[in-house]
């Protein structure tokens, strides 16, 4: 059998979804559903009001149809089920949904409230609601299901070899869940060493070296190849160029593991900081800081004021429980490297750190009093932080503060680690909502990826996710 032109590989090509065709679909086909949920809700209006359906009554309220779906999409969106990782893994869809759910019944009691109750009833509005929640679940469940069961996985070659084999059994076990193939390796010649020891599950075959990639190509008529090594060399760029002029897609393990992970992989990166944060990343936008501050000033002024009621029951509770101050202050690192006092309600012992050396948080940690695991649960203890949020110490989105004795002894393993005060510190993060607290330098190396995700792709719609993620785990009482 003769090799396959590139020509008609780029057609064959077509057929395999990458990211951006999944967010799209996946976008479509909410749509769709929640168009579909729309004329339901009419059509029931049409039925209580007449006792039977009359199209041309539906049709002269056809204009709630635009309407009620934008508003469900617009719930999805808030919710993050556009914004990856959510977007590609099916795990994420119950917990997209239920935020998406209480974002809706906020949305259309709104709409409700605003209009007149003869134009739209609010039984009307229920059913909507309730539909689209049954649509949206049953498309996504055929959606996810068929993606990963049906649909043609995106085949892939692997260019180059990895830095450490860890992170290239995270690489193919995130690759396989995301539906990608992987055909096998090119290595670069003599400069790079294939993977000697793959893991049992991925078996990865020596497709060639880096000369022979465009009749590989040809061969194996790939979508993607994914780029392991930080930097090549101009030969290397040069066919890799010659490649995606025939229409194969390249990319690089780090933008693939961060899309589909939401972290930053620090093993792909290596010293290349500027991979990780670029000097032009969206925080140093004036623009950006300015209006984001204002946000700040409303939410950390309303917070004080829903705050300040219930600290006097608060305090009690506190005080009748275990002796001690009410409040707990401690220095942590802020932006630049700064440091600042950071308030609290004391939730330990007064004496939790009677040895004099620092401590991290344990899960289920002794030192917790009762009233302190509740308000923990509830993340009360935090309430206190709007103060440091109006003095301009803290935003009420950013990478959780960190201990001064404990930034010195993870900065000495993490030497990237100082990348995180390029922002404010923030009450609620990125890595707060996806991975919680730290108490250990490999959990403090996996936080860091997930900061690092969120200083490079920050922006305004990215705070209001994590905010509406954040009040989530309230709801669900994630705290510790």
């Amino acid at each position: 059998m003769q090799p396959t032109s590139l020509a008609h590989a780029t057609v064959t090509r077509t057929r395999h979804l990458d990211l951006r065709d999944r967010k799209r679909l996946t976008f479509l086909g909410d749509l769709v559903v929640s168009i579909l949920a729309a004329v339901i809700a009419v059509t029931f209006w049409s039925w209580t009001d007449h006792g039977h359906i009359t199209p041309s009554w539906v049709i002269q309220r056809f204009f709630w149809l635009p309407i009620l779906a934008a508003l469900w999409i617009l719930a999805l969106a808030l919710a993050g089920n556009y914004v990856p990782p959510y977007a590609f893994h099916k795990k994420y869809v119950i917990r997209s949904l239920i935020l998406a759910v209480i974002l809706a019944l906020f949305l259309y009691m709104a709409v409700y409230f605003g209009s007149p109750r003869t134009l739209l009833p609010r039984l009307v509005v229920l059913v909507f609601v309730g539909m689209a929640i049954v649509l949206t679940a049953i498309w996504r469940e055929f959606w996810y299901d068929w993606l990963n069961e049906h649909a043609v996985p995106r085949p892939v070659i692997l260019i180059g070899s990895p830095p450490d084999p860890e992170a290239m059994t995270d690489l193919l076990n995130t690759l396989a869940q995301a539906n990608y193939h992987i055909l096998g390796m090119v290595t670069e010649g003599t400069d790079l060493e294939p993977w000697e020891s793959p893991p049992e599950n991925h078996p990865l075959p020596s497709l060639g070296e880096i000369d022979e990639l465009p009749e590989i190509v040809a061969r194996t008529r790939p979508a993607e190849l994914i780029v392991l090594n930080p930097s090549v060399s101009t030969e290397v760029a040069g066919i890799l160029t010659q490649c995606h002029v025939q229409g194969v897609a390249v990319t690089t393990a780090l933008e693939v593991f961060e899309i589909l992970t939401g972290r930053v992989a620090l093993e792909w990166i290596q010293h290349d900081w500027l991979r990780a944060i670029p000097l032009n990343h969206q925080g140093t936008s004036v623009l950006y800081q300015v209006t984001k501050r204002v946000m700040d000033l409303f939410g950390a002024t309303l917070g004080m004021l829903i705050f300040a009621p219930l600290l006097p029951f608060i305090a009690l509770a506190i005080r009748l429980d275990s002796p001690g101050p009410i409040f707990y202050r401690q220095k942590r690192v802020g932006r630049g490297g700064k440091t600042f006092i950071i308030w609290k309600l004391r939730t330990m012992q007064h004496d939790a750190e009677k040895s004099g050396a620092p401590q991290w948080a344990q899960k289920d940690d002794p030192r917790i009093t009762r009233v302190g695991r509740w308000l923990r649960k509830f993340r009360i203890d935090e309430f206190p932080q709007f103060w440091n949020i109006l003095k301009g110490e803290m935003s009420a989105v950013g990478p959780r503060p960190e201990r001064p004795e404990f930034e010195a002894m993870i900065a000495e393993h993490l030497p990237m680690y100082p990348l995180r005060h390029a922002v404010k510190p923030g009450m609620a993060g990125w890595a707060m909502i996806h991975f919680d607290y730290v108490d250990s330098l490999e959990d403090a190396r996996t936080r860091l990826e997930y900061d690092l995700f969120y200083i490079k792709h920050q922006s305004l719609w990215l705070d209001i996710l994590i905010i509406l993620q954040a009040a989530l785990e309230l709801v669900l009482r994630r705290g510790r």
